[in-house]
């Protein structure tokens, strides 16, 4: 339960669109988001070491942390400071927060960074990071208390399968065998959420990662009768990943390409290095029904679905798992047209 709080609460801070930083009562840095990294310039190697040895030139904000470190004071709604990310400088507000434990003493510090005119978005935000932590203790809650009755239901009803075969009852058997594994599909996809956010990473090929998932799907591209037309560039730089959640997210996404294709059409598969060179693009086109705007605003929002047999958590944790990986996600679509899946993803 230690690890699925922590992931969640990875998975909410890095969803604000501000910056935050942590840190302990020590003054070392414990947490700091994707966003501030951005903003900043600084990167992950910073987790762990002493504030005073990486804030000598990031603004305003930061000595008013060590101020609510070593005082307790909190600064609310601070003027605008410019903040160094490598882009040029960047207008924000600055609160402090001093973070407690459950007995009252100091655990540490947070600085949150709002963009200048990002206050609304900033509060939509934290009402959905609340969803989402609502979400993962309910997958966390259901999935197991589910799982187990359902194991040894699918097991007694595959012996009174072997005892029916060959008879007329045999279907009804294999009817209710295919329902328990929908459920049990279902409660694998909940337990998707429920894991940390983190995981670890390693070098990745993204055009092997693309070439493996093609190779999976070929025979049902074959089966649909689709053409399938791939441009894999084999020299990018690596990225930095989890090659088995990206393989799914990718999987998933070319599933969702061939399910809008229910008459035939084609796919276009396309890998190339963005022109910001510290990404890597994946592009997945289709021409098949396309999606309304109403359709794409509510893609990535759990358990929206316009499948008569989805879960809605597909995309759902596409997006996450591309988030988790300092990535973007982008979709390109209207209603009869092509639909463009665009993913990019930061190089290691």
């Amino acid at each position: 339960m230690v690890a699925l709080a922590e992931g969640w609460l990875d998975l909410a801070v890095n969803h604000l669109p501000a910056g935050i930083l942590m840190i302990n009562r020590e003054g070392r840095i414990c947490v700091m988001n994707q966003v501030l990294s951005r903003m900043t310039g600084l990167k992950n190697d910073v987790l762990g070491r002493s504030l005073h040895t990486v804030s000598k030139h990031q603004g305003h904000g930061i000595n008013k942390l060590l101020q609510t470190i070593h005082t307790g004071i909190e600064f609310q709604g601070l003027n605008p400071e410019t903040v160094l990310p490598v882009t040029g400088p960047f207008e924000c507000t600055v609160n402090t927060y001093l973070v407690k434990e459950k007995n009252g003493a100091t655990a540490g510090a947070m600085a949150v960074f709002i963009p200048v005119g990002r206050q609304q978005e900033l509060e939509n935000a934290v009402i959905k990071a609340e969803k989402l932590a609502i979400l993962g203790q309910m997958a966390a809650g259901m999935v197991h208390e589910i799982r187990n009755p359902l194991t040894i239901i699918s097991g007694f009803m595959q012996l009174l399968q072997n005892h029916l075969k060959g008879t007329s009852k045999e279907k009804y058997i294999s009817l209710s065998l295919a329902e328990l594994n929908r459920v049990n599909n279902l409660l694998t996809e909940f337990l998707q959420l429920s894991k940390p956010g983190y995981s670890k990473r390693i070098p990745c090929c993204i055009s092997k990662i693309i070439n493996d998932v093609v190779m999976l799907m070929e025979s049902e591209i074959f089966r649909r009768n689709l053409e399938i037309n791939l441009d894999i560039t084999n020299d990018l730089p690596a990225i930095s990943g989890d090659s088995d959640q990206l393989k799914q997210v990718f999987l998933n996404i070319l599933k969702n390409a061939l399910e809008a294709l229910p008459n035939g059409g084609k796919i276009f598969l396309h890998t190339s290095q963005s022109k910001h060179e510290d990404y890597v693009k994946v592009v997945i086109k289709d021409t098949g029904v396309g999606m309304d705007e109403q359709t794409i605003a509510s893609i990535f929002d759990p358990f929206f679905t316009t499948k008569e047999k989805g879960t809605g958590l597909g995309m759902f944790i596409i997006k996450k798992v591309i988030d988790n990986h300092g990535g973007h996600l982008d979709i390109q679509s209207k209603p009869g047209n092509d639909t463009t899946v665009t993913v990019l993803l930061p190089t290691s």
